[in-house]
């Protein structure tokens, strides 16, 4: 027998070693390096794949994973090939150590060829987490031959990450978590003036969609989980939910809507759209994101409009416990925006922060749409002369596409303005319901621009705190107002912490009990956790379950008690722009922010290692002369460091 060399002997060990890392118990390990792999490889985490198109074309199977090596940067598209199960999903991530392994969706370093950077069509049971996903589109002429998605037929859409369901069945569970979408943007752009343009543009950090059904097929998707992400510079919407038949198709909920939608703890941060559009959905929860100027125009590509929340034929939505921080837009851009047919939407214990459009916007066809427990700090501030009452404190039309408004309550919300400007009340449903609400105006006025109030068959406004400078009209239609100062325990300051009431307030025990809708499968399922009616105030205090014990606002301390809250520190940096060329003389304004941005501290350092090429002030730079120059951005509170280079062009 020809005996083997030492030398064979050690690698067949190592062969077998990495077999066995790479597969265990018929689950196997792919590992992906771009910087040190080979797609000859057998893909183990000795000798990884390098690319995209390797793991596309492998069959993935319950329980796989597939390894993308961190600060490692893969060009073109993921194409997820095969499902998983419910006990043993599919999972893509990353490791090693350092920044997240970035995906991009480019064919090369200037043109951003695909439609997706990641794409699951007609796959279930996956999940991703720790990847950094971006999808910067730009013009590429057609070329024959080429593939489709380079397509100038495709030129209004770019997504991070779309999952498309276009057969018969239901897909199901889909995981988003620590992930960072970002940078992604369509060839084409279009006005946020132009409603029809803009409603059919959808570029989007995750898109879920499902195709129109009809007789031969059927499908949807249930389940996905969005947690933990961050969405920055997106052209127009953070997350896109829509099944292509709901809106036309009265017939079976569970197939012509998409089911069972949880998006929660993510921070959505200048995006030039809405953060999240659900548009028919059957049981949605949207709670604890931070939404930082959604509508934005820090990139003119954006079409800067937008609300933080924007349901659109939906059923079954709770919206709880957000943050909504300087929303824009020339047309609606509310904090949170309940938008035409939906059934059953609650808009709960969410801050909501210099939104241009206002506090309260739930248009035509709506059911049961709920507004309570809210704070809303010097919203509707917008001047249109073309539209008068253009901006709102309350908004709420009457009906769309022969559907009326039904059954809307706003009640137990705290108002706040301290600015200078006007607003307008426009109310007209069948049956409105305005109670319990503290409409307090050191400056500016609520409701002097415009105020209409028809309930077509009831209309209940009573016992709201009127304070400051507001419409007689609002008032007189008020049962039992009462005009006096809520006596806030800071107000004026930007944190809902400062809209607690005193002990010497007369909004305590001033309210009206009334009875109202219950959330609809409270306590099962993704609303396991609700309850069906309120039983805490917005700052966690313990609601009375005494009628005659009602608080007006969204505080229901009895006594002065205070609720506290230790500093929020800065977690990270986010420096919004890529390398890029600058003229000579020219001068181009950067932009970043710390997370969460609800930070105490959110000051910058700005500085150029080079300046003698570009300075730099408050994120402006300026190309001075020929060369390159690193721009350095770094947050006092934290020390953390991001940093773009800048080509200066004679």
């Amino acid at each position: 027998m020809k005996l083997l060399s030492i030398k064979r002997i050690n690698i067949c060990v190592i062969f077998l070693i990495g077999l066995l890392s790479q597969t265990i118990l018929g689950q196997t390990n792919y590992y992906l390096s771009n910087s040190t792999g080979a797609d000859r490889n057998d893909g183990s985490i000795q000798r990884p794949f390098k690319s995209l198109i390797k793991i596309s074309d492998i069959v993935l199977n319950p329980g796989d994973t597939v390894f993308f090596k961190k600060g490692d940067r893969f060009d073109g598209r993921l194409r997820v090939n095969g499902s998983g199960t419910e006990a043993k999903p599919i999972v893509i991530t990353s490791y090693g150590k350092g920044t997240k392994p970035t995906i991009t969706g480019l064919v090369d370093s200037n043109i951003g060829d695909y439609m997706a950077a990641i794409l699951v069509e007609n796959n279930e049971h996956i999940v991703f987490e720790d990847l950094d996903v971006q999808n910067n589109r730009r013009y590429a002429p057609v070329v024959e031959g080429q593939d489709q998605y380079r397509a100038m037929s495709d030129s209004a859409k770019s997504y991070g990450i779309h999952i498309l369901n276009s057969e018969n069945g239901t897909m199901h569970n889909f995981t988003f978590r620590n992930l960072t979408i970002r940078n992604v943007y369509s060839v084409k752009t279009v006005k946020a003036s132009n409603q029809k343009a803009f409603n059919a543009f959808t570029p989007a950090g995750i898109k879920i969609e499902a195709t129109r059904n009809t007789r031969e097929k059927t499908g949807t998707v249930n389940g996905v989980l969005v947690e933990n992400c961050l969405f920055v510079n997106l052209q127009r919407l953070g997350i896109h939910i829509k099944h292509n038949s709901g809106m036309n198709n009265g017939g079976n909920d569970s197939i012509n809507r998409i089911m069972n939608i949880v998006v929660r703890n993510n921070e959505f941060q200048h995006n030039g759209g809405t953060c999240v559009l659900p548009i028919c959905t059957y049981n949605c929860l949207i709670e604890n994101n931070m939404f930082y100027y959604p509508g934005s125009r820090i990139d003119t590509r954006m079409p800067g409009r937008g609300s933080s929340v924007w349901p659109w034929y939906c059923v079954n939505t709770v919206i709880q416990n957000n943050h909504c921080l300087h929303i824009r837009g020339i047309w609606d851009s509310h904090g949170i925006h309940i938008d035409h047919t939906n059934h059953n939407t609650f808009v709960q214990y969410n801050y909501m922060e210099d939104c241009e459009g206002g506090f309260v916007e739930i248009l035509g066809g709506n059911n049961n749409a709920v507004y309570r427990y809210n704070v809303s700090v010097n919203d509707g501030w917008r001047n249109d002369p073309n539209w008068r009452n253009g901006n709102h404190t309350i908004w709420i039309t009457k009906e769309a596409h022969g559907h009326k408004t039904d059954s809307v309550y706003v009640y137990n919300n705290t108002v706040f303005m301290n600015r200078e400007y006007s607003t307008a009340i426009d109310a007209v449903a069948e049956n409105i319901y305005i109670y319990n609400n503290i409409f307090h105006a050191t400056k500016g006025d609520v409701g002097k621009k415009q105020t209409v109030l028809n309930g077509k068959e009831s209309l209940f406004v009573s016992n709201n705190l009127f304070s400051g400078d507001y419409s007689a009209k609002f008032t007189n239609t008020d049962k039992k107002p009462v005009m006096s100062n809520p006596m806030f325990s800071n107000e004026g300051i930007s944190s809902p912490l400062g809209y607690q009431l005193t002990a010497n307030s007369s909004a305590i025990n001033a309210g009206v009990a009334q009875q109202v809708p219950a959330v609809p499968l409270a306590g099962k399922g993704i609303f396991k956790h609700i309850p069906p009616y309120p039983v805490v105030d917005y700052f966690g205090n313990v609601l009375s379950t005494n009628p005659d014990s009602v608080n007006i606002g969204a505080c229901d301390a009895k006594n002065g008690e205070i609720i506290t809250q230790e500093k929020i520190i800065v977690t990270g940096l986010i420096q919004y722009l890529s390398d890029m060329s600058l003229r000579k003389g020219r001068e181009t304004q950067l932009f970043a922010s710390v997370i969460p941005a609800n930070a105490d501290n959110k000051t910058l350092i700005w500085k150029s290692l080079n300046p003698s090429v570009a300075t730099v002030s408050n994120g402006l730079v300026k190309g001075l002369s020929g060369g390159t120059a690193k721009i350095i951005v770094e947050s006092e509170d934290g020390n953390f460091i991001d940093a773009v280079t800048i080509n200066v062009l004679d």
